[in-house]
């Protein structure tokens, strides 16, 4: 079980690509997201806590599934009449988007649909999208997924803002 806390202090991805050519899967840049592409691709279960933005997410946890394009090769791949690429990490992980904040129908609907995005460009099954009004609220239902998946043996990973993580997180990156 590992808990990303998303707004820390990392450099946004450069686009180098040397984390696909160079590093075998992780970035050149030594700091929190280094293998972030690592830690999405062995994470069965992904609870994805953001404050809505616009429809998506906010730019700390957006800064973060930006540094996990290594999570993915280089290569490209059909897969259900769109080409993506093939991933790194072998499996179809489940992801749980949780937003928090105001937010419109249309926003909502904008959102629901990048996280679909997101989780066919990773290879991957979206599990839920859940909007609430605030971060405690964002956090009481990453506490209930997180017990029902210690039922069923699973791993999390979890990307939040750093108002919905507490520096008394087992591993807070």
């Amino acid at each position: 079980r590992k808990i990303i806390g998303a707004n820390v202090k990392t450099v946004q991805c450069r686009g180098c690509f040397k984390c696909w050519l160079k590093n075998n899967g992780y970035c050149i840049y030594n700091d929190a997201f280094a293998y972030a592409g690592r830690d999405l691709g062995l994470a069965e279960n992904c609870f994805v806590i953001s404050e809505m933005t616009y429809g998506g997410l906010s730019a700390p946890v957006k800064r973060f599934f930006d540094r996990a394009i290594s999570k993915a090769l280089p290569f490209f791949t059909f897969s259900k009449g769109e080409v993506h690429h093939m991933q790194r990490y072998k499996g179809n992980y489940s992801y749980s988007f949780c937003f928090y904040g105001k937010s419109s129908d249309l926003e909502k609907e904008t959102a629901r649909r990048y996280a679909e995005r997101i989780c066919i460009n990773n290879g991957d099954t979206l599990k839920a999208v859940f909007f609430v009004e605030n971060v405690q609220s964002a956090k009481d239902l990453f506490l209930s997924s997180i017990k029902s998946s210690i039922k069923g043996g699973a791993a999390n990973a979890v990307s939040a803002d750093a108002a919905g993580t507490s520096s008394k997180s087992k591993e807070t990156l």
